[in-house]
């Protein structure tokens, strides 16, 4: 009986497939690389921005005030100012407050200020012009102007508890707000300043503090400092051409990786990694079928001619038709019910595979199939 042997495979071929894949897996990193450095140079700007400061200004408003005191005994003096102490609502009769306006610019300009101010009872919503709309022009760095507003603390009471009375709404603590509106327009050599400026200062009336009832004065200092700029778009060409270099990177290891894939592809599917059957195992089949003959199998026709002297004999050969495969060659036999014949055709040069003739010989015609395969040798069949 044959035995199967395990296939052997050409050892080049296996040394190849190693080398591809290794080369594979050095490409696909690689790949992977390139297209992440795609990414982080996507990431960087290719532009830088430049701010450079052309011109400085600022709007300035400022609030001081100096509140009329009754005859008292807990401050022994008939006036205070921000900062010593608080004012408290029955001593205190009115409060004057000044309100100053300053425009300051690094360039000369032609300046128009047009300003209002007016008072408010946010609670109620009501709202009392103080100054009217005016209007200042002047050429140069620096502007200004100051209003006076007096409240009467015993006038603010007395508008409360009006409000209070048409309203229905009561209150023990409210705000009244001095409010100016102030729009601003400064022609420069650099750009034109046109802006509104409102500084708003609050006095509150407390009622029922740890403290007592006094009366709260916030946003007494307002500035707001602006400069004129020239924003620039300054582009970074190493920026693009990191991103050049990385396309041509991911370009050069894709294409390296296709190929290589390529090879792998081919390498696994070529004939050559393929074991080859024995040529025991391709006759194994057609055992009862297949006759080996000590020698090639010839068809022959033998033609008559007569002559003077007696018969004559003349041998001549036929032709050959190749059959492609053995089992081609089998299923002829079997519908000629002729056998098939072999032998076994020596090798021009040493080598483990056998070259067999396998042949059906019908009458003036011969059907031949030639198969060169491995064959076992003798320690391959001690060994078994």
């Amino acid at each position: 009986m044959i035995k199967s042997k395990e296939p052997k495979y050409d050892v080049v071929q296996t040394m190849t497939r190693g080398k591809l894949i290794i080369l594979l897996s050095i490409f696909a990193l690689l790949s992977l690389f390139s297209m992440l450095s795609i990414y982080f140079t996507h990431q960087l700007p290719t532009e830088d921005i430049k701010i450079t400061t052309l011109a400085t200004y600022q709007h300035v408003g400022t609030y001081d005030y100096i509140a009329k005191l009754k005859p008292n005994a807990i401050y022994n003096q008939t006036e205070l100012k921000p900062g010593q102490g608080l004012l408290y609502t029955e001593i205190t009769e009115y409060i004057n407050t000044t309100f100053s306006y300053t425009f300051e610019s690094s360039q000369e300009a032609n300046i128009t200020i047009e300003y209002k101010i007016d008072i408010i009872f946010p609670k109620w919503g009501k709202v009392f012009n103080i100054v009217p709309q005016t209007k200042l022009n002047s050429v140069g760095n620096f502007t200004k102007f100051s209003n006076n507003y007096l409240a009467n603390i015993t006038l603010l009471q007395e508008l409360k508890g009006a409000l209070e009375k048409e309203t229905r709404l009561y209150v023990s603590d409210y705000n009244v707000t001095i409010r100016p509106e102030i729009h601003t327009i400064a022609n420069t050599n650099i750009a034109t300043i046109d802006e509104y400026f409102t500084p708003t200062m609050t006095m509150t009336s407390r009622h029922g503090t740890p403290e007592g009832n006094y009366i709260s004065t916030t946003g007494l200092e307002h500035t707001t400092p602006k400069e004129i700029t020239r924003t620039e778009k300054i582009d970074i060409p190493e920026v693009m051409n990191q991103r050049y270099a990385s396309y041509a990177f991911c370009a050069t290891t894709l294409a390296a990786l296709v190929a290589t894939t390529w090879l792998y592809t081919r390498t696994s599917l070529g004939p050559s990694m393929k074991p080859k059957k024995l040529m025991e195992e391709i006759i194994a089949p057609y055992e009862e079928i297949v006759v080996e003959t000590a020698g090639e199998p010839l068809s022959e026709q033998t033609a008559i001619f007569e002559t003077e002297s007696g018969n004559r004999y003349f041998k001549g050969r036929n032709p050959t038709i190749k059959v492609k495969t053995l089992e081609g060659l089998v299923k002829l036999a079997d519908l000629l019910g002729k056998p098939v014949l072999s032998y076994e055709k020596a090798p021009s040069t040493p080598s483990k595979e056998s070259r067999r003739i396998f042949c059906v010989v019908d009458g003036t015609t011969r059907y031949e199939c030639t198969i060169t395969a491995p064959t076992r040798t003798e320690e391959e069949d001690e060994g078994d």
